[in-house]
């Protein structure tokens, strides 16, 4: 068993495909099928399934990766950590993140860390919140970035900023003649509810007043949930991150009841991070207290 059969596996499971792992490693097809023939004749079983959309685990091949993705983070770190006994800053980082934080913090850390630190390469790997908590469970990222909630997850998570929610109106809405609108006034209102985000968090508001809000839709992506608010349809609340910069035909307001989603930085257990993966949770760290000053 060789670590670039390793490698190769899990670059297979990762794309789902013995044609995409092979380019992304610029390897044949052929030798990527081979590389996997040979790991699991050395094994005595199969890892993995193959059908006409692509490849799946056994339930063997769910228990052997674990370990083979552990070795390989632990063979990473420890090349990290000679490069900086050396006084070397080298490594690859893998950081899962959602699009708000893509858009509005991703740009400028990468542009910091890139700068102080040149050799270390960062991987972004995108997604909703579940898939990056899958991601942090299963090793396939180092880092992620997640909102805080009380659900109790198996992580460490280090707190960034709280992101206020912000009503959104369409322009010429009664409610956007009034300063401040309270959780009362918008459950009346025809409500587009956001799906698999900041949802649970805006029930949550309305359960606490006692309260059920209209639901007319729910949408999953936040720009076709701007675009429905343009339109008309009905009103809606995200968090201040996820908005543009500028939006027309919209009015966009705090509610009476100030409430936030707040984001944190998470990792299965941030005592065993790689030299890379610390140095980019400290510069992430000091970079987001240097905008809240």
């Amino acid at each position: 068993m060789t670590i670039i059969q390793m490698e190769i596996l899990l670059k297979v499971v990762e794309t789902g495909n013995f044609t995409k792992a092979g380019e992304e490693l610029g390897l044949s097809q052929s030798a990527v099928s081979h590389a996997i023939s040979n790991l699991e004749s050395e094994l005595g079983f199969a890892l993995i399934r193959r059908n006409r959309t692509g490849v799946s685990m056994t339930p063997n091949g769910k228990e052997i990766i674990a370990y083979m993705r552990t070795m390989l983070n632990i063979l990473e770190q420890m090349k990290q950590k000679a490069a900086d006994i050396q006084g070397m800053q080298t490594g690859t980082i893998r950081v899962g993140s959602f699009p708000s934080v893509s858009i509005k913090w991703m740009p400028f850390i990468l542009k910091k860390f890139h700068h102080e630190y040149p050799s270390i390469q960062v991987e972004i790997r995108e997604g909703g919140y579940e898939q990056i908590e899958e991601w942090i469970s299963g090793g396939f990222v180092d880092l992620g970035f997640l909102p805080f909630t009380t659900k109790k997850l198996p992580f460490d998570m280090s707190l960034l900023q709280k992101d206020r929610l912000v009503l959104l109106l369409p322009v010429h809405h009664a409610l956007s003649q009034i300063k401040i609108p309270n959780l009362e006034q918008i459950a009346k209102e025809p409500f587009i509810m956001p799906k698999k985000g900041c949802d649970v968090q805006i029930r949550k508001m309305f359960k606490e007043k006692k309260l059920k809000p209209n639901v007319l839709l729910e949408i999953g992506d936040d720009h076709a949930i701007v675009a429905m608010v343009q339109a008309g349809l009905g009103v809606s609340i995200l968090p201040e991150m996820t908005l543009p910069n500028a939006i027309e035909n919209i009015h966009a307001t705090y509610i009476g009841e100030e409430t936030y989603r707040t984001i944190g930085i998470a990792a299965s257990t941030f005592a065993t991070l790689s030299p890379a993966a610390q140095k980019f949770l400290d510069l992430t760290e000091t970079w987001i207290k240097g905008q809240a000053q």
